[in-house]
């Protein structure tokens, strides 16, 4: 009986070492009896030996809380240790703290190898919990130890596990053909900032600069905007000399930083020259400002002296000074306004957004006295440079328009490190999304949602390519055709003497899926739900000019859509009222057919070039008005501002006359050019040369430096697939698509050619035309939609597969 009592008393004093997993005290009940055995048990006050097992159990027990703390400890200190540099956290991994690490690792990974031997039927004992309070979740641990990891690792996933990277690290771009790139984190984090408030939510903005210590703007860039925006001009004026080199010197920092070189803290004499420049910038923009609001209160002496005293000193941009100085009359808002006091360039970036991304930096100094516009201004609001003074809210509204746009100039003078660009984010995405349109050939949309999920991609699904409607209402060749500005019209000139202006109108929609002439068709009609035929968008004629005695070679729709310009081999040039489908005007001038005519951007003055060697400016009463004599015409084109205008005739090259200087410029080509098409921005040329090739011109540097830059030598494209022989006919190619993203051809082989306009690739060859397609024309307005001209007498509509015509 003495040894039963003996065995239970030691099988109870094991339960706890079981359930701590620590196998190694684990004596089999034999075992513990022959340790009695062996010391024997002293009831006159010396230790047993189950004291012994006791103090062990309680030794053991305070080994692993103390192991459990050094867990929450060292939680702390990675918490820490996140927030140190790079050579901080070497440091750190140097001392002690790894070796005891390590020693917990192998302690636990001892324990772990032996845990198979608990008994997970018997009942537990929790850490630091005895008796009948021992309860909760704690319950269902078997092992106090990993209990005590549990609750580590739900304290790392509050408050340690979420490791921010430190604003000072950088990060690889990995991006296709950027191998090695880095970026700022800390540059990436003020972007992200920037568009939390643009987007309207600035708690979760403060937040995150409260927690990556990453400030959108800095303290002095937040007083320049307070400044600005509360119009205490000398303030700003202060500032911008007392932090000149924090504000405006950034950018040479940032410069050698990126380059490898160690940047200075004392900059070079010309990049302090920079500086000096910039301040000058800055000054003067700010000054313009107070300039003008002194002019629009009334207080002329103190306009008057901010433009001697302070502005002129300067010594810069002078041209701008003189027009300020001419503003010396206004005494109003509106004055300044019709004098257009800040330029003529409306401007694209609206208050509103410009302060919804400068005002964050303003949100931690509420009160400052500054009227500050929302973080989150609605649209309707927008002022660009163009309206100023005309929104609801009179002067005062458009005075803190005014000021919000100051905010825009000067982000064109401080570097961007220190003052974020507006909308930098929106910036960003549109050119990534650019940049993955321009390697889609195929894109032809307007409207496109991008998903900011997925990159782009498109078909040739996008091209017309269908032949949607066929239009026979000539008898003879049809030489032109010209879509309306409006996409809503269409005019065809004919061999047979007649111009015929088709209207784009809903007709019955039939099984057949070639409608003729007058829109109707020779199939049966497709019904509703209500037994009415079902309504779809075909061509229909809408009047039929009568007269010209011979071919009509050339037709031209006016800027407003009001008229209609007809050129004649019987040296006749016509002005048809389209409304009313009348003749408004006859010019008798020419004494040879005339080829060719263009209208000016105030549809009230056109020119026309014939084969007589005469081009003509008249005016819609009739009169002529100017008058250039050269060579035979074969076509012609005025800019989209009505300062120049382009002609060709059969000698290999093309002229360029600039209308208000009346000079004249010469471009050499390789062929004879027989027809030519400038793009809708006046900034590129098409031509077409007699041995059927076509060639792109780039003009937009000559027309952008008025002329004084050199013009271009070669073609920046050539555009190729059709047969390459001499020409008998006249062949015109225009622009088309979206963003006039396309060139389409007719060609003497009875089809229809398109290329991508920037790649120069033959994208589609259709066929559908039984004689030569003379002309063809893009609709303006409907990218989905373009139309040949052909000597079969027929006019085809194309249309893209799945556009429903």
């Amino acid at each position: 009986r003495r040894r039963r009592r003996r065995r239970e008393k030691s099988s109870r004093a094991r339960l706890p070492l079981f359930a701590l997993g620590l196998p190694a005290l684990h004596d089999s009940p034999s075992s513990v009896m022959s340790s009695y055995r062996r010391g024997g048990i002293d009831r006159k006050g010396k230790r047993s030996r189950e004291e012994e097992v006791e103090e062990e159990e309680f030794e053991e027990r305070e080994r692993v809380e103390r192991l459990w703390r050094d867990d929450f400890d060292e939680a702390k200190e990675e918490e820490e240790e996140n927030l140190c540099s790079n050579t901080q956290r070497r440091a750190r991994r140097e001392t002690g703290k790894s070796s005891k690490r390590r020693e917990r690792k192998r302690v636990g990974r001892e324990d772990k190898s032996f845990g198979h031997q608990a008994n997970m039927g018997q009942e537990t004992v929790p850490v630091g919990k005895t008796g009948e309070g021992s309860g909760g979740d704690d319950e269902n641990l078997t092992n106090p130890l990993n209990a005590a990891n549990v609750s580590s690792s739900s304290l790392s996933l509050e408050n340690v596990q979420v490791r921010h990277m430190h604003p000072d690290a950088t990060r690889v771009l990995d991006v296709m053909g950027l191998s090695g790139c880095r970026y700022k984190c800390r540059e990436l984090v003020r972007v992200v900032e920037q568009a939390l408030y643009t987007l309207g939510y600035p708690d979760v903005a403060k937040h995150l600069e409260k927690a990556s210590g990453v400030d959108l703007h800095s303290q002095r860039v937040q007083k320049l905007q307070e400044g600005c925006l509360s119009g205490k001009w000398e303030e700003v004026i202060k500032l911008i000399d007392q932090e000149k080199r924090d504000l405006f010197g950034s950018s040479a920092r940032d410069y050698l930083e990126g380059n490898g070189a160690t940047a200075s803290s004392t900059l070079g004499p010309q990049t302090s020259g920079n500086i000096e420049e910039s301040v000058k910038r800055a000054k003067f923009l700010v000054l313009e400002q107070k300039y003008l609001e002194s002019l629009s209160s009334g207080n002329v002496m103190d306009a008057l002296l901010c433009l001697r005293e302070e502005i002129t000193p300067l010594e810069i941009n002078m041209e701008r000074l003189h027009e300020l100085a001419s503003l010396m009359r206004c005494r109003s808002w509106q004055d300044l306004v019709e004098c257009k006091a800040w330029g003529t360039t409306s401007s694209s970036t609206t208050p509103s957004t410009s302060a919804a991304a400068q005002a964050p930096s303003l949100g931690a100094n509420e009160g400052a006295g500054a009227s500050v516009t929302p973080l989150s201004a609605p649209a309707d609001t927008a002022v660009n440079n163009s309206n100023l003074g005309l929104i609801v809210g009179g002067a005062s509204a458009s005075k803190q328009a005014s000021r919000q746009q100051l905010l825009t100039k000067l982000q064109e003078v401080i570097p961007s490190s220190v003052m974020l660009p507006e909308n930098r984010l929106e910036s960003l995405l549109g050119q990534a999304v650019a940049h993955q349109v321009s390697h889609c050939m195929y894109y032809n949309k307007t409207d496109t949602t991008f998903s900011l999920l997925s990159d782009y991609a498109c078909g040739p699904e996008q091209i017309p390519s269908r032949t949607a409607q066929v239009l026979d209402g000539h008898n003879e060749e049809v030489w032109h055709v010209q879509f309306s500005n409006d996409g809503k019209m269409l005019a065809s000139a004919s061999a047979d003497g007649t111009c015929i202006i088709w209207e784009l109108a809903e007709v019955a929609e039939s099984n057949n899926n070639l409608d003729f002439g007058n829109g109707s068709s020779n199939g049966s009609h497709y019904y509703s739900e209500t037994g009415e035929p079902r309504k779809t968008k075909k061509f229909r004629v809408m009047h039929e000019l009568l007269g010209h005695k011979k071919p009509i070679a050339f037709v031209c729709w006016s800027p407003n859509d009001k008229y209609l310009l007809t050129c004649g081999n019987d040296n006749m040039l016509n002005v048809w009222d389209v409304e009313k489908g009348k003749l408004h005007q006859k010019y008798e001038k020419h004494v040879d057919s005339v080829t060719s005519c263009a209208w000016l951007p105030d549809s009230e003055k056109f020119v026309s070039g014939s084969i007589d060697k005469h081009i003509y400016m008249w005016h819609l009463d009739g009169r002529c008005i100017r008058h250039w004599k050269g060579s035979r015409i074969n076509d012609l084109a005025i800019s989209r501002n009505g300062k120049w205008m382009v002609s060709t005739s059969n000698e290999k090259k093309f002229l360029l006359y600039d209308l208000v200087k009346d000079t004249e410029l010469t471009v050499q080509e390789q062929e004879s050019i027989i027809s030519l098409c400038l793009s809708k921005q006046s900034d590129l040329l098409l031509v077409n040369l007699q041995n059927q090739k076509i060639h792109l011109w780039d003009l937009n540097d000559f027309f952008a430096s008025q002329g004084t830059c050199s013009l271009p030598t070669e073609p920046v494209r050539r555009y190729r697939g059709q047969q390459e022989k001499q020409g008998r006919y006249v062949i015109r190619s225009c622009f088309g698509g979206s963003n006039e993203a396309f060139v389409v051809s007719g060609s003497e082989d009875s089809q229809v050619y398109i290329w991508h306009q920037q790649k120069g690739e033959l994208l589609k060859v259709l066929s559908g035309h039984s004689g030569t397609v003379n002309a063809v024309t893009w609709n303006p307005v409907d990218p989905y939609t373009f139309a040949s001209a052909s000597d079969d007498h027929s006019i085809r509509i194309w249309v893209t597969p799945n556009t429903n015509k």
